[in-house]
């Protein structure tokens, strides 16, 4: 009885406390969006988690890489291919260059490879200077099943040509054509078509020819490509 009477009073003394205290809100609505909220951050979570990184704009979502994206490893992988490549470009043209030095007549006396086209050399010839090609280039396949020499182990001549300002020796050999030239622009060119056809006889050359068709160097032709300008001017 005695509790009973002093509850009495402590309720008599919390009810004078909070007279003039404003009603206290309903909590109800409340906890209802703070769970809504819970649930959208941890589904953005989930998103962001399989998706990769996403930046909310006042426009929408713009979607990044993910965390696990290495885009440097991605370009040190392509970089490090590129220079495979520019490597065995020019450890080609330096065997190249030194062979045609060797075959080549006494009157030319002067071979550099040209930088950046993998085909093409700046010779001197009787003091002087023109642009031969040295292709191994990749047929089409078309082309390929007409000449029917995806099979063979020596060059099938396509065409031989003499003329005053150019001269060139062209061939077939597995999926590539293979051409010797000379181009004058008009100047005629003191070599014979036939000291660029001598080249192709030594062992060495076809060794070259062999390693360029197995693993090109050169874009594959276009359709109905043949005998062609250089792209290097004098």
């Amino acid at each position: 009885m005695e509790d009973n009477d002093d509850m009495v009073l402590l309720r008599d003394a919390m009810d004078r406390t909070t007279d003039g205290l404003p009603p206290l809100p309903d909590l109800a609505p409340f906890a209802v969006r703070e769970g809504r909220r819970r649930r959208a951050r941890a589904r953005f979570a989930v998103g962001a988690a399989a998706f990769g990184v996403l930046t909310v704009g006042a426009l929408g979502l713009t979607l990044l890489p993910s965390p696990g994206t290495d885009v440097a490893g991605v370009a040190k992988h392509i970089d490090a291919e590129d220079e495979a490549e520019r490597e065995r470009a020019t450890e080609h043209q330096r065997k190249t260059a030194a062979l045609l030095d060797e075959l080549l007549p006494a009157k030319v006396t002067d071979i550099r490879p040209v930088e950046g086209q993998v085909a093409e050399y700046r010779i001197t010839v009787d003091g002087r200077p023109f642009i031969m090609t040295v292709s191994v280039r990749p047929m089409s396949a078309s082309l390929i099943q007409d000449c029917h020499c995806e099979k063979d182990t020596k060059l099938k001549t396509v065409q031989i040509v003499d003329w005053a300002d150019f001269k060139a020796a062209q061939y077939w050999y597995g999926k590539s054509r293979v051409t010797l030239s000379v181009f004058g622009w008009g100047t005629a060119v003191p070599l014979k078509a036939r000291d660029l056809s001598a080249v192709t006889g030594d062992p060495r050359f076809m060794e070259l020819v062999k390693a360029r068709n197995a693993h090109p160097l050169e874009p594959e032709e276009p359709l109905g490509g043949g005998l062609t300008r250089p792209r290097t001017k004098l």
